[in-house]
């Protein structure tokens, strides 16, 4: 089933979480709330892992939609600014922080199916916040499905590359611990700092299972594990956004992604030079 049915289907998950319909309710007209609605999509669009131009347009469709002359927005990785003005003559400027942003494909096509229907036909503001609440909401695959995607992929790539079944094995544990710290880590601690904590606790934890047996491989044990943290849907977008113009923003996230492939390279490295010093060698 497409998400896009989850926000018209009546049965959906997604639609029974925003029950209290639009009806009755009028649709905003006013400046102010009209941006504080396309910003609010705009926003949590960005969160999940949106492209710069795929935000900017999403604010300018639905303002769009609700009757505004002019739009203006200009969005970064982590700031959307946005002036709107109205048929009437009023007219919004509004700025949103966008601090934490992290990948969730299945909401950002939850989201783009909510900008489709609000721009086919507009509705309320609370009726907006509520589809916005089930959004946020949405698990598309349980948890536990989470563990066993990491722990299939890495293990199926450290035997790819040239490792045992044994190496394929240790590496599918060392997954569940790097996915159980992704899923709980603190949310004071960013993106970089994580994938720093996590990179040596992976070279620490393949260091270990080679020294007790368990495993054959400690080069392929870190090749299996490091697939988890490599930033590549980051490269992704930032070259795609770089593509499309927004040269400023693609700039920025493309730093971020090299930053953090270097704090994965510096965990591992780090794991290696200590426990290669606590083991003689």
């Amino acid at each position: 089933m497409k998400l896009s049915r989850f926000l018209t289907t009546p049965t959906s998950g997604v639609a029974r979480a925003s029950a209290p319909a639009s009806e009755g309710q009028a649709v905003p007209t006013d400046a102010g709330t009209v941006l504080a609605i396309a910003l609010d999509v705009g926003a949590e669009t960005l969160r999940v892992g949106g492209e710069i131009h795929r935000v900017e347009d999403t604010v300018t469709r639905i303002c769009r939609a609700y009757g505004a002359e002019a739009v203006e927005v200009f969005a970064i990785t982590s700031l959307i600014t946005a002036e709107v003005r109205m048929p009437d003559g009023s007219y919004a400027t509004r700025n949103r922080r966008v601090p934490n942003t992290y990948n969730h494909l299945a909401r950002l096509e939850a989201l783009n199916a909510l900008s489709r229907t609000i721009c086919k036909q507009p509705i309320s503001e609370e009726e907006v916040n509520h589809r916005l609440a089930a959004i946020r909401r949405y698990r598309p695959v349980p948890e536990w499905l989470c563990y066993v995607g990491g722990m299939l992929a890495t293990g199926g790539f450290a035997v790819f590359f040239g490792g045992t079944v044994l190496d394929g094995v240790a590496a599918a544990v060392i997954a569940f611990f790097l996915t159980l710290f992704a899923r709980l880590r603190p949310l004071r601690i960013n993106s970089m700092v994580k994938s720093l904590i996590s990179s040596f606790a992976a070279g620490v934890l393949s260091v270990l299972c080679v020294s007790v047996g368990f495993g054959d491989n400690v080069d392929k044990l870190i090749i299996g594990t490091i697939m988890l943290e490599i930033p590549g849907l980051s490269f992704g977008n930032a070259l795609r956004d770089l593509l499309c113009g927004d040269t400023l923003a693609g700039t920025m996230r493309f730093i971020q992604a090299i930053i953090q492939a270097l704090m994965i390279a510096l965990g591992y490295m780090a794991a290696l030079v200590l426990l290669r010093q606590q083991i003689g060698g």
